[in-house]
């Protein structure tokens, strides 16, 4: 017995798709500015708030890592609206707790909730388009998902001071329930049971193993993991040299990081236009380039203090095309792995928040965060070539 017709990816899906995978900026960015009302008002520490975005990091991490490979036994959209239910269910938790203790676990659980939703939005695409095709969805997925960092800080900043903390937390009850209600209403069944590789433990563990002995999906996921790296180091960071170093307001710097946001958006829309005349291929490795000239600009800029003039730029064109690179290399890479495109998409997740957690409290040491930043930025940078490099001899 065969499927009903696939899903088409139209932009009202894509538009729902963006929706479900920009759970971490809403969950992170919105209740940043709150954190030192949340130390007082539940009599705690700095380092245990603290923790209550540790363990949102974490569970994303698990949850995309376990509901991937999941998916490819168990079919995408019952998971999906599970780990949407999930988090509406932790953020009430969070809203409404009496503790510290309480809201980290909530923080967790929230975090696995929406690692599904990340996870399984991702995977939804190459199981309904793959090539050219696929690359263009990804990157116009990352477009509209690009409205969540440049809404967020925003959005969270605005409503603390009327509404609180725990009125933040209800805000984002609603934005988890509205996920919930794509993932009912508007995302059908993409992974039909005949290609599903049975439902049992040992089935759904293959799926790592066969993902990772691909090179080419390893090189790309090296790509897309430490191009992401050099962002996050640049989310670390940015706010101690914009304001610090270079001297900007806390306003400034709201203007500057929603630039860059947007920069992203842009150089997306851009992508899906050069990608009539050139693969994907090509216009990876020409947005790579590009951010490496940004990046060695930065080192020198922060290194000999060099005016506003040059660093803003610089941070412009190295944080831009990382849509370019991300849509792309995410297409590449999970290409490679069709059959298990839900194990391919939870390594790739996984091997993102991994990184940002180790990323973040590297951008610290030392005086000179700029400085921090851009060799953090360089490393990464260096190792996404590498990656690159692997994809490139393997295809």
């Amino acid at each position: 017995m065969t499927s009903a017709s696939p899903q088409k990816l139209t932009p009202a899906l894509l538009t729902g798709l963006a929706l479900l995978s920009a759970s971490g900026p809403f969950a992170t960015d919105m209740y940043l500015s709150a954190l030192p009302t949340i130390v007082t008002d539940l009599g705690t520490t700095a380092a245990l708030v603290q923790l209550t975005l540790s363990g949102f990091m974490v569970g994303m991490a698990i949850g995309q890592l376990v509901i991937g490979g999941l998916s490819d036994s168990l079919g995408r959209r019952g998971l999906m609206i599970g780990g949407a239910a999930l988090a509406v269910a932790a953020s009430v938790v969070c809203a409404i707790t009496p503790n510290v203790g309480i809201l980290i676990a909530a923080r967790l659980v929230q975090g696995l909730g929406s690692g599904a939703c990340v996870v399984l939005a991702r995977t939804v695409i190459p199981d309904l388009a793959k090539g050219v095709a696929a690359a263009k969805a990804f990157t116009l997925m990352m477009i509209i998902q690009g409205i969540a960092p440049v809404l967020a800080p925003v959005l969270g900043g605005l409503l603390v001071g009327p509404i609180g903390w725990r009125g933040v937390f209800w805000v984002l009850t609603g934005i988890c329930a509205l996920q919930l209600l794509v993932a009912v209403f508007q995302v059908k069944e993409s992974h039909p049971k005949e290609k599903r590789k049975g439902a049992s433990f040992a089935n759904t563990l293959r799926g790592y193993p066969y993902v990772l002995k691909n090179r080419g999906f390893v090189g790309y996921g090296i790509t897309f993991a430490f191009i992401f790296g050099v962002m996050f180091s640049y989310i670390s960071a940015s706010p101690f040299l914009i304001q610090n170093q270079l001297g900007f307001s806390v306003t400034t710097y709201s203007l500057i990081f929603a630039l860059n946001a947007i920069g992203m958006m842009v150089c997306g829309a851009l992508n899906n236009r050069l990608m009539d005349h050139y693969s994907p291929a090509q216009i990876l490795r020409a947005a790579i380039a590009v951010i490496g000239v940004a990046i060695i600009v930065l080192a020198f800029g922060s290194k000999f203090a060099l005016t506003s003039w040059v660093m803003l730029p610089a941070l412009f064109f190295a944080i831009a095309p990382m849509s370019m690179v991300m849509g792309n290399a995410t297409a590449l890479a999970t290409g490679l792995v069709r059959e298990r495109a839900g194990a391919g998409s939870a390594v790739l997740g996984c091997a993102q928040f991994m990184l940002a957690g180790i990323v973040s409290p590297l951008v610290g040491i030392g005086s000179n965060r700029a400085f921090s930043m851009a060799v953090c930025m360089i490393i990464s940078y260096l190792v996404a070539v590498a990656g690159l490099r692997v994809a490139s001899r393997a295809s």
